[in-house]
């Protein structure tokens, strides 16, 4: 009896198994082309540069930066950990193009000198800032000056991102006044020579410091990115290596911080180790929530966040939309904090911008002067 069972089970199996492979074969090609239709794919397209005049609205605007010798690639918001040692950075052989296409754009009006042995620790990873024995700090002595007469609202603008691509940096530095600030990616190549070129424009310049975004692994800013997930001291050698990559800046600017910015216990002691040094804060605000600048006023550190991104639609209409934007705000409250990328579109727009500021009733203010105003 149970072989009999046995065998009608096997039996039915097989029939089953049968029916089966008959109906994919008869309707695998329907299954098929319904899940590519519900698959998700990446669309590639492939458009010539764009023209000088960025005058249109449509998609296609939006900005490409060229690539060149001087750079490996040009990731974006991505950064990339540089080719050669960072030790190695500054000592080019005489042989190596020059890092500007056209004569560097000198200021009339000239910054501190850097580096201030006064303001410098020789440690063994690098030159770290500190604060002088007489008191001065590097966000106050390499600051753009600014008259405390001027009494206009305040408009900061702030380039982020530079560095990375050498035709971007280099519109930057020749189109746009030496009011604007810069702030440099900690990983750009020939990172010293860039800071030497702005700061002979006239602009005075801030550090990236690179930390956790919401989506990393998937999103990584770089090798030596605050975690969230490593203890204070590990971090805080992090920050020591980005501090040592440059001198001559005020301070730094988030980057890419929408997760290490929601957590006060991890940022505090960034925050506390910073302010130590001397240096001042952007707090580019990637996450609304941030706590950057409650932190900071409990501790007294010379801080500003972001108000708004100029770009974040990178066409000419909403760039201008933007600045219109930042002037109600600054004239509502004293000052304001707009953010831009280094997109052709971008630089024309402020530079267009920039040139007939003083007519619109606000000034074009380095963002160290707004930290100065907030904390008269």
């Amino acid at each position: 009896m149970s072989r009999t069972l046995l065998f009608c089970a096997w039996g039915f199996l097989a029939v089953l198994f049968l029916g089966i492979t008959i109906w994919l074969l008869i309707a695998g090609d329907s299954i098929t082309a319904e899940m590519k239709k519900n698959q998700p794919s990446a669309e590639v397209r492939f458009v010539n540069a764009p023209a000088q005049d960025q005058s249109g609205t449509k998609a296609t605007d939006r900005p490409v930066i060229q690539k060149d010798e001087l750079e490996k690639s040009d990731p974006g918001r991505r950064i990339e950990k540089p080719d050669a040692p960072t030790s190695e950075q500054a000592n080019l052989s005489p042989n190596a193009k020059p890092l500007m296409r056209t004569e560097v754009k000198k200021s009339t009006l000239q910054l501190h000198p850097h580096p201030d042995p006064q303001l410098v620790e020789k440690a063994s990873i690098g030159p770290l800032p500190i604060i002088g024995k007489d008191g001065r700090q590097a966000w106050q002595v390499y600051a753009r000056p600014f008259s405390k007469l001027d009494k206009r609202p305040r408009i900061a603008v702030v380039f982020t991102d530079l560095g990375v691509s050498a035709n971007a940096t280099e519109s930057v530095i020749q189109n746009l006044p030496g009011s604007i600030s810069l702030a440099f990616a900690p990983f750009a190549r020939r990172l010293k020579e860039w800071i030497k070129i702005s700061r002979a424009a006239g602009h005075e310049v801030l550090v990236g410091l690179p930390m956790e975004p919401i989506d990393y692994p998937v999103n990584d800013p770089g090798p030596y990115t605050l975690l969230t997930s490593l203890p204070e001291d590990q971090n805080k050698q992090r920050i020591h290596w980005v501090l040592s990559r440059l001198t001559g800046y005020v301070g730094v600017s988030t980057f890419m911080a929408s997760k290490f910015t929601v957590k006060p216990d991890k940022l505090r002691p960034v925050i506390l180790e910073l302010k130590s040094r001397g240096l001042m804060l952007l707090d580019v605000r990637e996450n609304p929530l941030s706590s950057a600048m409650g932190i900071a006023r409990k501790v007294q550190m010379p801080a500003i966040a972001r108000d708004l991104y100029l770009d974040g639609v990178a066409t000419r209409e909403s760039i201008r939309a933007r600045l219109a934007q930042a002037e109600k705000i600054a004239k509502s409250r004293g000052h304001a904090v707009a953010v831009a990328r280094p997109y052709p579109v971008s630089v024309t727009e402020i530079a267009r911008w920039a040139k007939d500021v003083r007519n619109r009733g606000v000034t074009l203010a380095p963002v160290s002067a707004l930290v100065k105003l907030a904390q008269q």
